[in-house]
């Protein structure tokens, strides 16, 4: 098989049709497969999902479980991955979709031309369903020329690139699955991370997909402070496994001073305290302490 197409859907009983319809539209000279791993929904994602695929008049093949137990994001996408039989893998979440007929014909052009490349992106929207607007990504600024690609690498992960994981199509053979038992949580910067140290990476300069933002989304729902708290984490976890690496040395202790900052918004000032030291014996910056240390005083009198 060419591509495996991974969405994982958890009580996206209202956006799961718009998604898989947005894979089946896809025009391609050769063969893929969708597979959805419906995580155990409580509303009615299992009875939309069964009249799409019964519906479906398309030669791409579907591979759908619908589980009985919550399996988590971590569980459900390497239980959807471990499915796939692709050369390469594209994915879309159950929230979201493609809006290019072409984007995995493009993308796959590609990644057969160039081999030295794990990975390739495209641009992409996000849809606010609240207010039913439409804003582009936040990538223009690196597109300074209108250049129909450009170098996607640690260095442009550093500088502040917005991350549409619903555009991304890799290599499988690029990936290391051991990431699955390296981390607690595999996300997308786990994902990207294991794949640049296989690989290059590209973004093409075309609008592949819709990110959707809902009330009940996994982000949407989340506050700043669990926001701050998540990246931290994540950016911890991925430093201590790739120490090597400065950038994301540098990405890790970016993620640790805005989570500091969280805590000390949130008056949580003696864990705040606690992470300024920790902090400083990892970076060894005096100025960064006693600013912090300023600012918790500041809010404790």
């Amino acid at each position: 098989m060419k591509a495996s197409v991974l969405m994982i859907t958890y009580n996206h009983q209202d956006y799961i049709a718009q998604a898989i319809k947005s894979i089946l539209s896809q025009i391609t000279n050769f063969d893929f497969e969708l597979i959805i791993s419906n995580d155990c929904s409580t509303d009615n994602s299992h009875e939309v999902i069964s009249k799409v695929i019964e519906s479906n008049n398309k030669s791409v093949k579907i591979k759908y479980f619908n589980h009985i137990k919550n399996l988590g994001i971590h569980e459900n996408f390497k239980h959807v991955h471990s499915m796939a039989t692709g050369e390469y893998m594209a994915i879309c979440e159950g929230d979201d979709y493609w809006v290019d007929d072409c984007k995995l014909q493009k993308q796959i052009d590609f990644l057969d031309k160039y081999k030295d490349y794990s990975l390739c992106y495209t641009r992409f929207k996000t849809f606010y369903e609240k207010t039913k607007a439409f804003a582009l990504d936040l990538n223009e600024e690196h597109f300074i020329n209108n250049e129909t690609a450009i170098e996607f690498n640690f260095k442009t992960l550093q500088k502040g690139w917005h991350i549409g994981n619903q555009t991304l199509v890799f290599r499988n053979s690029h990936f290391d699955y051991s990431v699955y038992l390296k981390y607690e949580s595999v996300r997308d910067i786990h994902v990207l991370t294991h794949l640049l140290k296989n690989g290059k990476g590209k973004c093409l300069n075309f609008i592949g997909a819709v990110y959707r933002v809902h009330p009940s989304g996994i982000h949407s729902s989340a506050t700043v402070y669990e926001g701050f708290k998540k990246g931290y984490e994540c950016h911890k976890e991925i430093y201590l496994n790739n120490k090597g690496n400065q950038i994301l040395k540098g990405r890790y202790l970016h993620s640790f001073q805005n989570f500091i900052r969280a805590n000390i918004k949130e008056k949580k000032l003696l864990k705040a305290a606690l992470l300024s030291v920790e902090l400083f014996f990892l970076q060894m910056s005096v100025m960064s302490l006693l600013k912090n240390f300023r600012q918790i005083l500041k809010i404790y009198s």
